[in-house]
Formats: C-alpha cells, sequence, structure tokens
C-alpha cells in the first residue's frame, strides 16, 4: 500500500493561554511551535461558552509577532458576532502583522440561539454567512464598496489598510449547503471538531457532487477537519477524558467519542489518515490534552506515524 498523501497540518493553540498563562510563556510555546514540523497554527472562536477561549484577533496578532514561518487560522470566526466592516478591518489589519500570506479565515454561523441578541432574529445562519463573506471580500478588494444587503448594508466605505493580498475565507459547516456556499463563495471547506467522522464522510463524498454543479476543480478548494485528538493507549482513560472534556466545554458528552481521534500514536494515525483518504487538506488538531508530555507524543510519535501511515485505499 502507498503511503497517504501528506495533508497541511495544523495545531491548535492551547485554550489554557485565554486565563492565566503569562505571556512569555506563551512567546516560548510559539516559538517553539514555528520551528516544530506543523505547518499552521489555529485558534478557535466562541462568543460565550463555559470554558475560557482566546479572543482570536488578539490571540493571532500576537502569535504573528513571535512566528515568521507557520500560517495563523481560525476556524471559524463568528460571523453573526462581528460587523462585516469592522472584521475586514481587522483581519486586514492581522494579516499585514503577519507579513502578508499567512492569515487563514475559517467563517460560520455560531449558535442559533444568541442571534436574537444579537439582533439577528429575523435572519438564517446561511443569508448571513452569504452577506458576511461578501461585503468582508469586497471591503478587501475594493477602494470604495456600495453594498445593499438587507444585514449590513453601507455605501461608499473603503478600509485601509487593505491586506497585502485577500486572506482565504474557508466557509465552516456540517450539511450540503454549507458545501455549496463554500464552493460559490470560499476558498475552502472547514468542518467542525464536534462533527462526527461518519458525518464528516458523507458530507465529502458530496463535495465532487457539488463542484461539478457548480463547474468548479476540486484542487481549487481547501477541505479542513478540525480534530480533536488524545494520544492515549489505554482505552477506558482516553474514553473518561474525552467524556469530561466534552462535558466542560459543550455541556454534554455527546458525540465526544465518534468525533475524537484517539488509541496510541499508530492508531491515532491510522484514524487521521482515514480523513485524508476523504480528501481532507488541512489537518487542525485540537489537542485534549494541553500538557508537554502530550505535546511531545503529538509532534515526536504521531506526526512521524502519520508521514507513513498507508493509505487505507492502496
Amino acid at each position: 500500500m502507498s503511503a497517504v498523501a501528506r495533508p497541511r497540518i495544523g495545531l491548535n493553540l492551547p485554550l489554557r493561554f485565554a486565563a492565566g498563562t503569562a505571556p512569555k510563556e506563551i512567546a516560548a510555546w510559539l516559538r517553539e511551535a514555528d520551528a516544530s514540523p506543523v505547518d499552521a497554527l489555529w485558534t478557535l472562536d466562541q462568543l460565550v461558552g463555559r470554558l475560557p477561549t482566546p479572543e482570536p484577533v488578539g490571540m493571532l496578532g500576537f502569535a504573528a509577532a513571535h512566528t515568521s514561518r507557520v500560517r495563523l487560522g481560525v476556524a471559524v470566526l463568528v460571523a453573526t458576532g462581528r460587523n462585516p466592516i469592522t472584521a475586514a478591518k481587522e483581519l486586514a489589519g492581522l494579516d499585514r502583522l503577519g507579513g502578508g500570506g499567512r492569515l487563514v479565515v475559517g467563517v460560520g454561523s455560531g449558535d442559533r440561539r444568541l442571534f436574537s441578541s444579537l439582533r439577528l432574529g429575523d435572519w438564517g445562519p446561511g443569508a448571513v454567512l452569504d452577506e458576511f463573506l461578501t461585503a468582508v471580500r469586497r471591503l478587501w478588494t475594493e477602494d470604495e464598496v456600495d453594498h445593499d444587503g438587507p444585514i449590513w448594508p453601507f455605501s461608499g466605505v473603503g478600509i485601509s489598510p487593505r491586506p497585502i493580498a485577500p486572506p482565504p475565507l474557508w466557509v465552516g459547516g456540517g450539511s450540503v449547503p454549507a458545501l455549496r456556499r463554500a464552493v460559490r463563495l470560499g476558498s475552502g471547506w472547514v468542518a467542525a471538531g464536534r462533527q462526527p467522522t461518519a458525518r464528516f464522510a458523507e458530507l465529502a463524498a458530496r463535495l465532487d457532487e457539488v463542484l461539478a454543479q457548480e463547474g468548479r476543480a476540486r484542487d481549487t478548494l481547501a477541505v479542513a477537519k478540525r480534530v480533536y485528538l488524545l494520544v492515549e493507549p489505554r482505552r477506558s482513560r482516553a474514553e473518561q477524558a474525552v467524556d469530561a472534556w466534552f462535558s466542560a466545554f459543550y455541556g454534554s458528552p455527546e458525540y465526544g467519542r465518534e468525533a475524537t481521534v484517539y488509541g496510541d500514536a499508530e492508531s491515532c494515525a491510522e484514524q487521521l489518515a482515514e480523513l485524508v483518504r476523504h480528501g481532507v487538506t488541512d489537518l487542525i488538531l485540537h489537542p485534549l490534552d494541553e500538557s508537554d508530555r502530550h505535546g511531545a507524543a503529538v509532534l515526536g510519535e504521531l506526526l512521524p506515524a502519520l508521514a507513513t501511515a498507508p493509505d487505507p485505499a492502496g
């Protein structure tokens, strides 16, 4: 069997950085990550939640100052919580802080229960994302924009400075309409970490059909999967840890075991290779254990095992 095609490997910034970690410790971690085999560093965006989480623009700005090589991404920015003019300006500044060409912006609609408090109660997630993506892209590429969208209308607006080059916009979502939106308006599709692997495989199988309907080539669209990860060979201990983490973060252990890649390094590599077989170009690894010991296992055991993992279809 042949080895799997190597995806780009992304590593999620530890959630502990959101509360109580000294800036010099974060800077040291970032410099080490920049010198490691990973291709990208990612953060998430959670407007409200049970656990402390980073504010993505500020966190990635700090990361840009302490790295020079890795791509920097958010998966995903909650569009409902941001005016597109503000988002376009902030992200353009972030792109420039990173020297241009390093930023990747995943965009999603977030928790539907917040739409009313964000004054979006009359709109569905699809309408919000369509307008947000269109407005941000135009603000990044045009000197002056007249935008007649029903949610965020504006006229004669331009931002300066604009990005050195417009960052890729990757669309988050777990449905066929989300695939269509990614193909029509985005540079990539991002599947959520909580999405079970089986459901991701079903959607990935539909992607070629959607691409053909929209007249777009497969190699023009990135396919990313956020992957909750735990390198732990003791099955019972791993499952207890997964259940506890999902209960703390999401309020329920539902989908934890179906969505998380866990086991020893070789087993985790095989599970990741299966995702690659379904067309993943970018793995966003989100370790549930943020200890130095686990980080060493990810970099020193898992990634080498993934590089030599056989292609399940080979």
